[in-house]
């Protein structure tokens, strides 16, 4: 763990162990209080500019990661089922409060009128009359936040599609990617495998909207744009189901096996429609 995620590690140790019934007052705000600072990072981070993604270090991005776990943890109030293999159903805390904790820190909440993968993270899904008719959004269970440009967790969406274009059994239960833990589905990020502490040495996934344009796992190493689009690769997948993947973080419509992929190193530019 570096220093700079120590504030995060405590905060997420005491989610963890807290069993009160008072999280925001308890918890959450005295936390706020001591960790002012954090916000002024935050912000700094949220303004800096690029051409058009801005360069950041690698403890830039294991600090971001850092919160980021303390945000999978909050938001498990919000989720149904047990596919983590527990029944804790998460820290006590109700939308009001989760919003103002991120408002707190500097984020800003987004509410995207349509469904788009970038903002929305499918948790249910409802099919269509129409077999084609494209995914839509019907309602969310937590919101989206936004750090500056970059996003920093999509909003829980329920959605409904036809068959041809969505699987309800494969969007709602694939391997979430870049996704420490989930209740409802197993999740998966390169922390998983190491230590308690070396865990946390994890880079954050970048993601951004510049104007028009959306910016995919930007710091990947290979850009999906440049594959041809029927070879399947090592990990026995085309060039759509790997955009498939990266752009929802799990599967939606293939039925191939989930569990043992490496998206990581994908990025991908798309027009924001």
């Amino acid at each position: 763990m570096h220093s700079a995620q120590a504030c995060y590690r405590e905060l997420y140790d005491s989610l963890l162990e807290y069993d009160g019934g008072s999280l925001y007052p308890d918890v959450l705000a005295p936390w706020l209080a001591a960790s002012a600072g954090e916000r002024i990072w935050l912000c700094s981070f949220a303004s800096r500019r690029g051409s058009p993604i801005p360069s950041v270090d690698v403890e830039d991005l294991w600090r971001l990661y850092a919160l980021s776990r303390v945000n999978d943890t909050l938001l498990l109030r919000f989720q149904r089922g047990t596919a983590d293999g527990s029944d804790w159903p998460g820290p006590l805390i109700s939308q009001v409060e989760y919003v103002a904790f991120a408002e707190a820190l500097g984020l800003t909440i987004v509410q995207a009128s349509s469904f788009s993968p970038f903002h929305h993270e499918i948790v249910a899904v409802e099919y269509a009359d129409d077999r084609r008719q494209p995914v839509s959004l019907v309602s969310c269970s937590w919101p989206c936040l936004m750090l500056g440009d970059m996003l920093f967790s999509r909003a829980g969406a329920r959605v409904r599609g036809g068959r041809e274009i969505i699987r309800k059994d494969i969007a709602e239960s694939s391997t979430m990617y870049w996704t420490y833990r989930r209740k409802n589905r197993p999740g998966q990020d390169l922390s998983y495998g190491w230590g308690s502490n070396s865990q946390w040495r994890t880079a954050f996934r970048r993601d951004y909207r510049v104007g028009q344009r959306l910016y995919y796992n930007v710091d990947g190493k290979r850009d999906l744009g440049t594959l041809e689009s029927t070879v399947e690769d090592d990990d026995g997948l085309t060039r759509e189901e790997r955009v498939e993947l990266l752009t929802n973080r799990c599967f939606i419509f293939t039925m191939k096996p989930h569990d043992d992929l490496w998206p990581y190193d994908d990025r991908l530019q798309l027009e924001w429609s």
